[in-house]
C-alpha cells in the first residue's frame, strides 16, 4: 500500500492513520510533537510555533501554542478511542537559529521546555527526541511503525 504523507505546517494539528506518512519540513525554533498508541494505527502531530498562549486572550490558532496545542492533540486522540495510559510522544526541533546571547533562554529552548512539562504533566511520556542544537531538521513520522525519520543537512539522517 502507496504511503500517503499529511503535511503539517506551522500551528496545525493533523492525524494519521495506518500508513500515513505525518510530516513536518524545515522546522527551526519550532517543536513537533508526534504522539501516538503504542498499539494502534493511529497518531497526531503539531507543529507549535511559541511555548504558551497568552493567558485570557480568546484568539484564533490555539494550535500554534505548545500548551494549547498539545491540549488539542491529546482531546483528538481521545476522540478518537485512544486511552491515555497507552499514549507515548517522540519530539523534534526547537532548534536556536540565531545567536543572541542575552543570556536568556531562546524560543526554541522553551518550546522544548513547554512541550515536556505539558507531556509530562498529563502523564505522556517522551520516548524519544531529536531537539536543541542549532540547525533546522525535516521530519516524517511514520505511523504504522512508529519510526521517525529527521534529516538536516548539518547533521545527515536519524531514524527514532
Amino acid at each position: 500500500m502507496a504511503e500517503d504523507v499529511i503535511k503539517v505546517n506551522m500551528g496545525e494539528l493533523k492525524i494519521g492513520r495506518g500508513g500515513d506518512v505525518l510530516a513536518a519540513y524545515g522546522v527551526g525554533s519550532c517543536v513537533i510533537v508526534a504522539c501516538y498508541d503504542r498499539g494502534l494505527q493511529l497518531a497526531a502531530m503539531l507543529h507549535g510555533i511559541l511555548p504558551e498562549k497568552p493567558g485570557g486572550r480568546r484568539q484564533y490558532g490555539e494550535n500554534k501554542y505548545l500548551n494549547t496545542g498539545i491540549d488539542n492533540l491529546v482531546k483528538l486522540l481521545l476522540k478518537e478511542g485512544i486511552s491515555l495510559k497507552n499514549m507515548e510522544a517522540k519530539i523534534f526541533g526547537g532548534a536556536k537559529m540565531f545567536d543572541i546571547s542575552n543570556g536568556q533562554e531562546t524560543i526554541g529552548e522553551r518550546n522544548i521546555r513547554t512541550a515536556k512539562e505539558t507531556l509530562s504533566a498529563k502523564g505522556i511520556p517522551v520516548i524519544a527526541e531529536d531537539t536543541g542544537s542549532n540547525y533546522g531538521r525535516s521530519i516524517e513520522f511514520y505511523v504504522t511503525d512508529k519510526k521517525a525519520v529527521i534529516k538536516s543537512f548539518a547533521a545527515g539522517t536519524k531514524e527514532l
